[in-house]
C-alpha cells in the first residue's frame, strides 16, 4: 500500500465519501468537560440547530425538530424504553439512548433518530459525533438511515 492510500479500515471510512464525512468536515461543539450529563446544549452546525447531549451511553447530535409537530427536542428528557417482553414481565433497555419528545412524549433513538418501535414514520436527524483531545466536534451532515429489508412479495398464482 502506498503512503497516499490509507492503512486501516477506519482511515479509509473518513476518507470516503460513501461511508461518512471525513475528520476535516466535523465542526467543533465544546469542550467535553463542559457537558453537563442529560442536558441538551443547541448549536447551529452547517445553518442547522442541533441538539447535543453527553449521556452515560455516549455523546450523541439529533435534529432539533420533532417530525411529528416540529417541538424543540433540545426541551426533551434522555431516558431508556421499555422492550417488548412476555406478559407480566417488563424489561427496561436503552438506558441514555432514548430522547422523548416534550409535547407529546414520542420516543426516537439518539443513536439513529428512528421513531421507537416505529410510532411515527418520520424521524430526527441524527449527526455523527466525535470526541477528540477532550473536545466535541459534529458533523454537518446528517447520518443516512438504515434501510429495512424489503419483504419479499408472494408469487402470483396464474390467473390473478
Amino acid at each position: 500500500m502506498s503512503e497516499s492510500q490509507p492503512s486501516t479500515l477506519a482511515a479509509l471510512r473518513r476518507t470516503d465519501p460513501v461511508a461518512g464525512p471525513s475528520t476535516e468536515d466535523f465542526e467543533y461543539v465544546c469542550e467535553y468537560d463542559d457537558m453537563v450529563l442529560d442536558e441538551f446544549r443547541s448549536v447551529e452546525i452547517g445553518g442547522r440547530e442541533v441538539c447535543v447531549v453527553r449521556t452515560l451511553a455516549g455523546v450523541f447530535a439529533i435534529g432539533s425538530k420533532c417530525p411529528h409537530q416540529a417541538a424543540n427536542m433540545c426541551d426533551g428528557a434522555i431516558k431508556g424504553t421499555m422492550e417488548p417482553s412476555e406478559r407480566n414481565e417488563y424489561h427496561f433497555a436503552q438506558e441514555g439512548e432514548i430522547v422523548t419528545c416534550p409535547w407529546h412524549g414520542y420516543e426516537f433513538s439518539l443513536r439513529t433518530g428512528a421513531s421507537v418501535g416505529g410510532a411515527l414514520k418520520g424521524r430526527l436527524g441524527a449527526y455523527q459525533i466525535e470526541v477528540r483531545d477532550g473536545a466535541v466536534y459534529c458533523s454537518p451532515r446528517r447520518v443516512r438511515p438504515e434501510r429495512p429489508a424489503r419483504a419479499e412479495r408472494p408469487a402470483r398464482k396464474a390467473g390473478e
